[in-house]
């Protein structure tokens, strides 16, 4: 079951990020284009570029905890004893993921916050909550790598503990 759903979580950050890595891209080319070689530009092209580009940094960060390219002192785990640094490891990822609940709970509250105050983006003419949804779904999902992460940390005997093991992208 929860490879189904690392599969899925996996695919859809990876479309998210490449959609809006993209489209951003483009927009921001097309909007210098208009800007130098004509003279015109696109009004709404740098607050869409700002958003899309917050919204693949996000999700890039959510797939980042998949794969374990986040910064680390592995060096030193790597150094341990096997025990301490299961237990290390252990610490470390029940801190991110309280940090990772911690930022869904304030991006729920920040979207339902914009729901209800209805306001929009200047350029745009978008719901703030919409453009705010990217906090609470990415760090879901980073929150739910990091999860799998220190399961598997647990459930290998302390004896057998290796930090390349449990911290490669699991399959």
């Amino acid at each position: 079951m929860f490879d189904k759903i690392d599969r899925y979580l996996e695919v859809f950050s990876t479309l998210i990020m490449m959609v809006t890595m993209g489209t951003a891209t483009l927009v921001a080319f097309i909007n210098v284009v208009l800007r130098y070689l004509f003279n015109a530009s696109l009004t709404w092209a740098g607050e869409l570029t700002s958003y899309l580009f917050i919204w693949s940094a996000l999700f890039g960060a959510a797939y980042g905890f998949k794969i374990g390219m986040h910064l680390g002192v592995t060096i030193v785990i790597q150094k341990l004893p096997p025990k301490v640094a299961k237990w290390v490891l252990s610490c470390s990822l029940t801190i991110i993921l309280g940090y990772l609940i911690c930022l869904i709970v304030w991006g729920y509250d920040f979207v339902m916050f914009n729901h209800m105050m209805g306001m929009v983006s200047v350029d745009l003419q978008v719901s703030y909550w919409i453009i705010y949804l990217c906090v609470p779904i990415a760090m879901s999902i980073a929150a739910y790598q990091v999860l799998l992460k220190l399961i598997k940390t647990v459930r290998v005997p302390a004896d057998e503990f290796s930090y390349d093991m449990v911290m490669k992208e699991h399959s």
